[in-house]
């Protein structure tokens, strides 16, 4: 395998671990609030929360042997996805439901992109990517089924999360998830 791939296995792998991590420190703070404030939906964030603990594993054990390691900045990603849930959770349930669609939407795009990408570098890995995209589009149908996206607020909760998102992932692939999309444009 190429230098230039592995260098970008190990940059997906990082951030597709931070960015759990960072989903497990939103879904977490959300719930605190959710289960005094709005409990009809703690089904579904402990559901969702379960998901996101187990993408985190998954990541996790495949980074040893493609040379990975966790990115330095977890902390980042706890402490950004802690107030971030915090946050959206104090617009209640619809700004739990805007939340997670934002950032369904835009990690979406960037696995479809790796997945692109692993299918020919690294079967296995785009496995694993390709089954949790499954899972994360089911919590972004959901969510968007659960508020309404053209309400002003929504748009402008979701624009922020959005931008966010990519560029915490934009720094955990130190520019690589800029580099994969260009390349798989012109592909």
């Amino acid at each position: 395998m190429k230098a230039d791939n592995q260098r970008i296995i190990r940059r997906i792998l990082r951030v597709n671990h931070s960015g759990e991590h960072g989903a497990v420190a939103i879904y977490s703070s959300q719930l605190r609030r959710a289960r005094k404030h709005f409990p009809e939906i703690t089904p579904w964030l402990e559901e969702t929360l379960g998901h996101e603990l187990r993408h985190r594993d998954e990541f996790l054990s495949a980074m040893p042997s493609r040379g990975a390691k966790p990115c330095r900045a977890m902390y980042v990603w706890h402490f950004g996805g802690a107030a971030l849930g915090f946050i959206s959770a104090l617009f209640d349930r619809t700004g739990v439901m805007v939340c997670t669609a934002a950032v369904e939407r835009t990690v979406h795009r960037h696995l479809v992109e790796q997945i692109h990408f692993l299918e020919n570098s690294d079967g296995e890995l785009a496995a694993i990517v390709k089954n949790i995209l499954k899972e994360e589009d089911a919590h972004l149908a959901i969510a968007e089924k659960q508020h309404d996206p053209t309400r002003a607020s929504a748009k402008i909760l979701a624009a922020i999360i959005s931008a966010a998102t990519e560029v915490l992932i934009f720094m955990s692939t130190r520019g690589d998830s800029r580099k994969l999309n260009v390349w798989l444009k012109n592909a």
